[in-house]
């Protein structure tokens, strides 16, 4: 067997311990039962254990090697040996052990979470999350950074991005946006919010989100629609490809727009080709590419005024009041700007906020500059001062997310580089697509499908996503994209 095969060969051995990890951990989030915590944490952990010990095993080692020197690669075969091989390297630094009792602790952590979630009391979380920011600066150190420890933390989510020029990107988007915010505030006529609120029988929701997946061309055939309390989408090989949302019952937009959002990131996995998880490259550029895509479905698609107009029929076959409601009354409800405490609820003009708050917590962790147990004092101050609002209970402020119960540290930026990305994205697919809100409107996204097939999905991880953004777009990451579609919009809408 010649090395390229080995090597392939060997990636696909990874991938079917993570389908398996993949599996166990969509049931626990969906199925299973509240008694079956403590083995299901032992066998992921086991599985984990396995997994990582063959990622970072001689043999993968030496096919790396070998192949870095090779120039009869195809582009796909070298974006591979790129990308594993900087895992590789990065991974072989942490002692299997450590993995294994990561694995243990996260699963028992998200169970803590949820627990404490529903009960509003984060000192029925504390203690686990001691233990996850324990985990997280280990690993800093075992990865190894030039500057911050952060910066080893973020590059396992956005490779090249670092905690410096996270700072750099926060400033000016903080200096534009919030004045903007307040001048909606003060000077905008806001829409009637009330076209989304009333009551909504949770099957019909379902039924609902099943269509709009359907509609922007989700793959039931290669997928499955659950409900979960925080939405996720997990890819458990090729396909299967599962989308999981949580429910409102007294307001549509939760739910309506959460379906959207993990569509958007389904369509992504649904449209990496079987060798792209045989090179290891089926988990995507970055998850701020990840997120670009669901962003870009659920705001710049699902929130726009030809998506509404195509979507209100349907909507009113589903909900019978909604039957003379005008979509320009459903687009302005869609569309409310308002600081809020959730941050998947968060409007496009304050949703940064929210992860810039978690960036600075976040960063102070890890550095050691800020305490667990002064979190919900400092989350609650953030809150108030980013957006003025102080949370009422833990569940409603410092535990509404899953991520550092999944000692996900270094994640969160992801959302807001992604709101970023899809920005830039939107501004290249207008000039391939002339028309496409018309297509929209007219209820065809075959067009928009395919375009994103050919620029982001085939490519997976083959390339970083500052090289595909500049590929795509044909000029370097810029977030002044962002605050143009956000000011051009909105103006529009509060009739600034």
């Amino acid at each position: 067997m010649d090395t390229i095969t080995a090597y392939k060969s060997h990636l696909t051995e990874i991938a079917k311990l993570g389908s398996a990890l993949s599996l166990l951990g969509w049931d626990q989030h969906t199925h299973m039962p509240k008694k079956g915590v403590a083995f299901r944490s032992q066998v992921i952990g086991k599985l984990t254990k396995m997994r990582f010990e063959l990622s970072v095993s001689d043999e993968l080692g030496s096919a790396i090697d070998e192949l870095e020197g090779r120039d009869d690669l195809s582009d796909l075969e070298r974006g591979s040996v790129r990308r594993v091989g900087k895992d590789f390297r990065r991974q072989k630094a942490v002692p299997p052990e450590f993995v294994e009792e990561f694995a243990v602790a996260r699963s028992n952590a998200q169970a803590a979470w949820a627990k404490a979630r529903e009960a509003s009391n984060f000192g029925d979380f504390e203690p686990h999350l001691e233990k996850m920011v324990g985990f997280a600066r280990r690993l800093a150190e075992y990865y190894g950074y030039d500057d911050h420890p952060y910066d080893a933390l973020l590059e396992g989510f956005e490779p090249g991005m670092t905690c410096a020029e996270l700072r750099r990107i926060i400033e000016p988007l903080r200096e534009q946006l919030v004045p903007f915010l307040a001048r909606l505030m003060k000077e905008g006529t806001r829409p009637d919010a009330s076209a989304l609120e009333g009551t909504f029988e949770l099957e019909t929701q379902r039924r609902l989100a099943r269509r709009a997946l359907e509609t922007i061309g989700y793959d039931f055939d290669a997928g499955a629609l659950d409900d979960v309390a925080h939405p996720f989408t997990t890819t458990i090989g090729p396909g299967d490809v599962r989308v999981t949302n949580r429910y409102a019952d007294l307001h549509l937009g939760p739910g309506f727009f959460a379906a959207l959002h993990e569509g958007g990131h389904a369509l992504y996995n649904q449209g990496m080709g079987d060798d792209l998880f045989a090179l290891g490259l089926a988990n995507g550029s970055s998850n701020g590419i990840h997120e670009s895509q669901s962003r870009m479905i659920e705001n710049q698609v699902g929130r726009s005024l030809p998506f509404w107009t195509f979507f209100q029929p349907i909507l009113a076959e589903h909900f019978p009041q909604f039957a003379q409601v005008r979509p320009e009354t459903l687009h302005g409800a869609a569309n409310i700007v308002e600081p809020s405490l959730i941050r998947v609820e968060a409007d496009e003009v304050t949703y940064n906020f929210h992860i810039m708050l978690r960036f600075e917590i976040e960063a102070g962790l890890i550095d050691g500059s800020i305490a667990v147990s002064d979190l919900p004092r400092l989350w609650n101050d953030g809150m108030e001062r980013y957006l003025g609002v102080t949370p009422p209970n833990d569940a409603l402020g410092v535990l509404q997310d899953v991520h550092w119960s999944m000692g996900a540290f270094g994640y969160f930026p992801s959302y807001m580089l992604g709101n970023l990305y899809a920005a830039q994205m939107l501004t290249t697919l207008r000039k391939d697509v002339p028309n496409l809100d018309e297509l929209i409107r007219s209820g065809e996204f075959g067009r928009l499908l395919s375009w994103l097939r050919k620029n982001v999905h085939q490519h997976g991880a083959a390339y970083e996503p500052k090289e595909l953004i500049e590929r795509i777009t044909g000029d370097p990451f810029d977030a002044s994209h962002f605050v143009r579609y956000v000011t051009e919009k909105y103006s529009r809408i509060y009739r600034l």
